[in-house]
This record gives C-alpha cells, sequence and structure tokens, in this order.
C-alpha cells in the first residue's frame, strides 16, 4: 500500500467536520485503501482503533447489513459506547444499502458522528440525495494509479527500470494497483483487467439500471473503449452496429452510454467553440478510467497509441480537479476574425481545453513530432489562439520543440511533474 497524497489531501480539510465524505470511483481504483489511509491518519492523531466502525457492505458476513434497519441498529449500538467521545463511521459501497440517502443523514444529525462513504457507481450521487443532504456532503473522485504513483509503487517493489520502461508497461497495462500483486505479468494482468470489467457490466450496469438486453450493451461497449477520443454520434453507431445485423435505436445507445458514466466506466469530454465559447450537445468524445481495460477488452494499446496517450493525459488533468473540454477552433483567414475551414472541411482542433477556477490550460497530445507537417499540426491551433494561458504541446520526443510561447513537453516528465504543473 502506497500512500496517496493527491487524494488525502482533499480529505483533510473535512476531517471531523460535519460534513459526509463520499469517495468515488471504479471498483478496485483503492477506495478502500484510501479510507483505510485515513483510518490510519486518525490513529495517528490519537483516536482509538475503538471509536471507529468500518463496514464493508460487500463482504458476505454483512449482507444482513443492506437492510438499513438493520445496519441503523449497529451503528447506534456502537455509538451509545462512544461515551462522549467523537465516532468515525467508514461505510463500504454504500449503494448496496436500501434507502441509504435516507439513512446516512439521519445517522449524521442523531450521533453527531464523522461518516464516510465510498460507492462505485455515480447514480447513487443522484438529485434525490443532494435534496436529502442539503449541501452536507464533500465528494472526492478516486482514479486507478497516475503514472508518477504507478513509477513510485514499482520503486517500493524494488524494480529496477528506466522511465521509459515504466512507461511502456503503463500504457499497455495501465494502474490498477492490483497488478503490482501480478508482477505485471501480461496474460493475468488481463484475466484480472477482464474481471473488472465484467463486475462492472453486470453489478453496476445491469444489475443496477435493470438492463434487460444485456447482450446489446456488450456489443456497444467494446466499440465504445475501442473508439475512446475519437468524436461521439449516437446516429453513426447505430448505422455502425445496423450494419453488424445488430439493431438499436439512438435512444438506446444515449442510454447505454449514460449507464457506463454512471459506473465510472466512461467520462464525457463536450465540444466547446473556442471563439463563441458555445457548447456542442453533439459531437463530444469519451475516454476510459484506465487504459489497461482497453487493452484488455479490446487490445491494440500500442497500436492505437495516439489515443492512448489522449486518454492518459484526460485523466490526470482529471485526478487533479481540472474540467476539461475539447476546443474547435476554426482556421483565421488572413489574419482577419472572419473564419474558415481547415483541409478538408475540417476546423483546427485543440485537444484539451483544462479549467480549474481561475487557472486554465490548453493542450495538444500527440505521439510523435514526426515531420514538419505534424509540428504545424499540433502548434498552429495554439499559435492562433488569443489567450495568455499556458499552451502545451505533449508527445513522446526528447527533443524540446518549444516556439512562440508554446510549451513542448515529453507527455512522461509531464505526467510525473502534474503534482507540480497540476496542483
Amino acid at each position: 500500500m502506497i500512500d496517496r497524497p493527491l487524494y488525502l489531501d482533499r480529505i483533510r480539510p473535512f476531517i471531523g467536520k460535519p460534513v459526509i465524505k463520499i469517495v468515488t470511483g471504479v471498483r478496485r481504483s483503492g477506495k478502500s485503501t484510501l479510507l483505510q489511509l485515513v483510518r490510519a491518519e486518525l490513529r495517528s492523531r490519537g483516536v482509538l482503533g475503538t471509536d471507529m466502525l468500518d463496514v464493508n457492505l460487500e463482504v458476505y458476513a454483512n449482507r444482513h447489513l443492506k437492510n438499513p434497519d438493520l445496519l441503523y441498529e449497529q451503528v447506534k449500538a456502537w455509538a451509545d459506547e462512544l461515551d462522549g467521545r467523537k465516532g468515525y463511521l467508514f461505510l463500504d459501497e454504500i449503494q448496496e444499502v436500501e434507502t441509504w440517502e435516507q439513512l446516512v443523514p439521519g445517522l449524521q444529525t442523531e450521533f453527531q458522528i464523522d461518516i464516510y462513504l465510498t460507492g462505485s457507481n455515480a447514480h447513487f450521487l443522484s438529485s434525490e440525495f443532494a435534496t436529502y443532504l442539503s449541501g452536507r456532503y464533500v465528494e472526492i473522485s478516486v482514479f486507478p494509479f497516475s503514472f508518477s504513483e504507478f513509477v513510485r509503487l514499482r520503486m517500493n517493489d524494488g524494480i529496477q527500470e528506466t522511465v521509459d520502461e515504466a512507461f511502456d508497461v503503463y500504457r499497455v497495462l495501465g494502474g490498477f494497483p492490483f497488478l503490482s500483486y501480478l508482477d505485471y505479468a501480461p496474460d493475468p494482468c488481463r484475466e484480472y483487467l477482464l474481471s473488472i470489467y465484467d463486475t462492472v457490466v453486470l453489478k453496476d450496469m445491469v444489475e443496477r439500471e435493470s438492463i434487460k438486453d444485456a447482450s446489446l450493451l456488450g456489443e456497444l461497449l467494446p466499440f465504445l473503449i475501442a473508439n475512446i477520443g475519437h468524436t461521439f454520434s449516437g446516429r453513426s453507431i447505430e448505422r455502425m452496429l445496423e450494419g453488424e445485423n445488430i439493431s438499436i435505436s439512438v435512444g438506446s445507445v444515449l442510454k447505454y452510454v449514460q449507464v457506463a458514466s454512471d459506473a465510472n466506466l466512461l467520462y464525457r469530454a463536450s465540444r466547446v467553440d473556442v471563439m463563441s465559447k458555445k457548447v456542442f450537445k453533439s459531437q463530444e468524445k469519451y475516454y476510459l478510467v484506465d487504459q489497461g481495460l482497453r487493452e484488455a477488452v479490446y487490445g491494440n494499446n500500442d497500436r492505437n497509441i495516439d489515443q492512448v496517450l489522449d486518454n492518459i493525459v484526460f485523466l490526470e488533468l482529471l485526478r487533479h480537479g481540472w474540467k476539461v473540454t475539447v476546443g474547435d477552433k476554426p482556421l483565421v483567414v488572413s489574419g482577419t476574425d472572419e473564419s474558415a475551414s481547415a483541409p478538408g472541411g475540417a476546423s483546427r482542433e485543440i485537444d484539451f481545453i483544462a479549467s480549474k477556477g481561475s487557472r486554465k490550460l490548453y493542450l495538444q497530445v500527440c505521439y510523435l513530432l514526426a515531420d514538419e507537417s505534424t509540428i504545424e499540426r499540433e502548434f498552429k491551433p495554439l499559435e492562433e489562439l488569443r489567450s495568455d494561458y499556458p499552451k502545451y504541446v505533449l508527445s513522446l520526443d526528447k527533443v524540446d520543440r518549444s516556439q512562440n510561447g508554446i510549451m513542448h513537453r515529453d507527455i512522461r516528465t509531464f505526467l510525473l511533474e502534474s503534482d507540480d504543473l497540476l496542483g
């Protein structure tokens, strides 16, 4: 187990405060381990073990506690023994409890205890729950290991390798924490990742959302996973599946994409017109919670390296709390404000526009700046952008090609320095 300061630093200001801490994220991303780290911090502050109650609601022995009345009785019995001391309650996979959104606020109010929850499905943070809590909660989103965490873990495990060698493993197998126990052996890792995928699909999508046609979902998801970072269109997916003799409506496509997003499997990036700031209601892009799942489900991470690099950078921005959109920027004609289409009728796309409070970043991501046409394609949209915010081109090149105020960085270095650059 390694320390995860990126998440602990977000939780610390709320420890002991009358707000419910909710840790969300895809299954096996480290949510339960994060709660262990919080408990260790509490012990270091002098909190007794008996003043903490930990209930994992997916453990078979606790299956009866999915009944909210029985869970209430157990918490009450523990709280009554605190004798005026502060109590700390940890409920793992809270969405397993019926009507939990009514139970949890009541526990906080009645017993004056500090509550920490985890959940694997974002849908459980519904508007109904927000109404019950009335702003008395904070959400911390947890992801599989970042590249810097991945490198630190491998160093702790005594693995001798270069940064480049570590990244070669990371971009294929990803950052799910348990992979270290498999020594990153490719075949066992892929089997484990497939088991995560199957569990997410079955428990957090099919069962939780009562999906009747699981086979249709099974046909759609691999297509979405294969096409991460590509422009999404419900209509085009409908036509594509029809070509495979699979009948699905646009409405069903959109529903299943939302279900995958609720399960923290996919993340959406809206497309924004850089000039007008207009958000387009279509042509957004979707990214996967971990590139290792793509390798397990679809393969070809090394062959589709541009997509994988996009996905890795997108997730790194999310880890650090940035809101990320895709930028559409028309070409400028002869220095005027009139816009024109790029070759082939396309506008110049900016891969990511990241916003965090008053800060903003513009980023282009590519595999290699192999020739002048590639350099122009990546740098030109940023050069034409009238903004003083930082602009980056990220690639796997070792040579620094920074120019005209645009910083060029090796993606590996950018990821290792992300705590300073993005924090």
